[in-house]
């Protein structure tokens, strides 16, 4: 069992990634096992489903895979074969958003937690929607990642980040993991969000420490049908094992799983922020289908919250705009796919869109299995 930290926890780098079996991944360099059709005006897609391996096309009634037609649009077949368009996860969605904090007492750990949502107030639509639990990083303010909770709340999301406890000594990240989970349990009872938060349809997300404690929440509670993390970091200072296991061990778990990161952070230095022994790619290694690992070239371990601070980790070559539209569009798309069954946004995942998008201009690699 591997017992490492990176910087933001204060330990050091090791061993490399674990790799699945080649039989079992699609690596979108140059978008092999997908499918070609024609859409609108002649335009040609690819679309890859993720978790399958397979492909299909449409080029009119009859279709059942999702399709890229011109304009960038996505679309997915609905009854009779029929496309039904979805959305682009890279721009805010339809609904209008409000906020909503309070403290919080959880149960099973006596911590009283602040909980901040952001949920759709008017729309398309009257719910109840998915909740998605978000994770913060270690010493990170929940504050870093309230596009995330924004933009979700935009597509119909009740969104919510936990600020559960990560002091430099004693951390325990069991608990951290029930603090998160108690995010649904908040909304469960909470005299605004009850009424429309689906608590038994849920996501967890989180970044760094809060990726390891997302999956920890996501191992725990079955509430949660699937899990998209960034850069999560699977390390411990100064904690037992049985506070703060390594939460890899707890894959393959029967859900979809995603993990966003970046190899920037994996080496060098005293204390690299993200070493390549507890990073994203040890995360998919040990994950089942369907799951999908992207990783973004150039970003450091920051570049994944909402105001990055310097000094601490490497600089990244790659934009912050661009690691940040990324993340949201990838983020929306996964759960708008496998929260909401919306099977267009395989292309904004694995496929065309994602390839024209992400693939193809450099910013990143994407496999999925």
């Amino acid at each position: 069992m591997k017992r490492t930290a990176s910087a933001l926890l204060f330990g050091t780098a090791g061993l490399t990634f674990l790799t699945a079996c080649a039989s079992e991944i699609d690596v979108f360099e140059v978008g092999s096992n997908s499918a070609t059709s024609s859409g609108t005006g002649g335009a040609t897609a690819s679309s890859t489903a993720v978790g399958t391996g397979s492909t299909g096309s449409t080029s009119g009634a009859g279709g059942d895979a999702s399709v890229s037609g011109t304009g960038g649009g996505a679309a997915s077949s609905g009854a009779g074969g029929m496309p039904v368009a979805v959305a682009d996860p890279n721009q805010a969605g339809p609904f209008t958003t409000a906020k909503l904090d309070e403290s919080f007492t959880v149960k099973a750990t006596g911590h009283t937690v602040k909980m901040h949502a952001m949920y759709p107030a008017a729309g398309p639509e009257k719910g109840p929607f998915p909740v998605v639990i978000v994770g913060h990083g270690f010493q990170t303010p929940i504050t870093q990642y309230e596009s995330y909770l924004e933009r979700l709340a935009t597509f119909g999301y009740v969104a919510i980040t936990v600020d559960f406890p990560a002091p430099f000594i004693g951390n325990k990240h069991i608990e951290n993991g029930q603090d998160l989970d108690a995010g649904l349990d908040w909304a469960a009872t909470n005299a605004t969000l009850k009424p429309i938060a689906d608590v038994n349809n849920a996501g967890a997300t989180g970044h760094s420490l809060g990726g390891k404690v997302a999956v920890l929440a996501a191992a725990a509670d079955p509430r949660i049908k699937a899990s998209i993390t960034l850069d999560p970091v699977d390390s411990s200072f100064f904690c037992s094992a049985s506070d703060c296991p390594d939460a890899s061990e707890k894959l393959p778990l029967k859900i979809p799983m995603g993990f966003i990161g970046e190899t920037l952070d994996a080496s060098g230095g005293f204390q690299p922020c993200a070493p390549a022994a507890d990073n994203f790619q040890t995360f998919y290694a040990k994950s089942a289908a369907p799951s999908l690992s992207v990783e973004v070239l150039g970003a450091n371990h920051l570049s994944f919250t909402d105001d990055p601070f310097s000094g601490i980790c490497k600089n990244p070559t790659a934009k912050h705009e661009d690691v940040l539209g990324l993340s949201h569009a990838m983020v929306v798309a996964f759960y708008e796919r496998h929260l909401k069954g919306k099977a267009g946004y395989d292309a904004y995942l694995t496929g065309s869109e994602a390839k024209a998008r992400y693939i193809d201009t450099g910013l990143a690699k994407i496999e999925s299995k």
